[in-house]
């Protein structure tokens, strides 16, 4: 079986791919032609092609022989929403025309909680609908969400919405982890996290890859969703540190400081993911279970966040990353 990753250089497409060769399936990743070599070499046994998801034409080559296609491909940080809407929602229209036309047969696409909006104290994501985002990004997933759901009467498509994934090579829970080490810990008032480590992703989408499932948007996280103050728990625990500093943050300083951070970016052309998730937090939790995907899959997370984040840590000190 053949199958095509798009974002494959980022910090879950190099797992995924990983993952989906050593499944003994034959991978090949589109990559722009502006990527590093040295960003390739560590992707294991892919095969390599050149295309961008914003450029249509790049595609139909890219796609030929394949059986399946991962969708990773996308913008985290951008200083215009335009920058969102153009690569998350037109690429993936892209892709999804490109892949009918090609007669792929299916799609795993790897969409964000973003798309749904912030949850609730106490009321974690676990049925879609009713879907609020609160900033561009998250628009813009739900938008590449409802392009891949028109198309479903030519191919066969299964859209994720996970908690925060984490695990070797994340730079995001690194930069927690290196504030934790110095003995400092923000805790936002009211906000709930989900987590799912990168490798029950990467077994989840080896396992949609090579079966049918329906659409869904299936939210996926490990176990029950965590006060950000058992977070900075668990943190102090995995580094052995002893007790650390508690930054009190409220929700609504958040909020007065998000738009602030975010006009800066914009005015010099730079994205900033710290302004999009101050703006995130500001709006509340980000919390799910995986309760529809175990009913509809028979899909279970395996690694609880006490076992997962030591392991990221120690691996964080190994390659001196903190």
């Amino acid at each position: 079986m053949k199958t095509l990753v798009t974002g494959a250089t980022g910090f879950i497409g190099r797992h995924v791919c990983r993952h989906l060769t050593r499944q003994g399936l034959h991978v090949r990743v589109l990559v722009r032609p502006s990527t590093p070599a040295r960003r390739m070499e560590r992707l294991g046994e892919v095969e390599v092609v050149t295309g961008d998801v914003t450029v249509p034409r790049t595609l139909n080559g890219a796609l030929d022989e394949i059986d399946a296609v991962v969708h990773l491909a996308g913008v985290t940080a951008a200083a215009r929403a335009s920058t969102y809407r153009r690569v998350n929602a037109e690429g993936t229209r892209a892709l999804v025309r490109a892949c009918a036309a090609s007669g792929v047969g299916r799609i795993v696409f790897l969409s964000s909680l973003a798309a749904q909006g912030p949850s609730s104290p106490g009321r974690p994501h676990i049925d879609p609908g009713s879907e609020s985002p609160v900033n561009a990004y998250g628009r813009s997933k739900l938008e590449a969400e409802r392009h891949l759901l028109d198309a479903s009467s030519a191919v066969s498509a299964t859209a994720l919405r996970p908690g925060i994934v984490y695990g070797p090579y994340d730079p995001e829970l690194a930069a927690w982890a290196w504030l934790a080490q110095r003995r400092l810990l923000p805790v936002i008032e009211g906000v709930e996290l989900s987590f799912l480590h990168v490798d029950d992703l990467c077994r989840l989408v080896a396992r949609l890859v090579t079966s049918a499932a329906p659409f869904g948007p299936y939210f996926v996280g490990e176990g029950e969703p965590r006060p950000m103050a058992d977070i900075a728990d668990r943190f102090e625990r995995a580094l052995g540190r002893g007790w650390a500093v508690r930054l009190p943050l409220s929700a609504r300083a958040l909020a007065l400081a998000a738009p602030s951070i975010e006009r800066a970016s914009a005015l010099v052309g730079a994205g900033s993911l710290a302004a999009r998730t101050l703006r995130e937090l500001s709006g509340g939790g980000w919390a799910c279970r995986a309760d529809r995907l175990v009913t509809d899959i028979g899909f279970t997370p395996e690694i609880p966040f006490d076992v997962g984040l030591p392991r990221t840590i120690e691996w964080y000190r190994r390659h001196r990353w903190i």
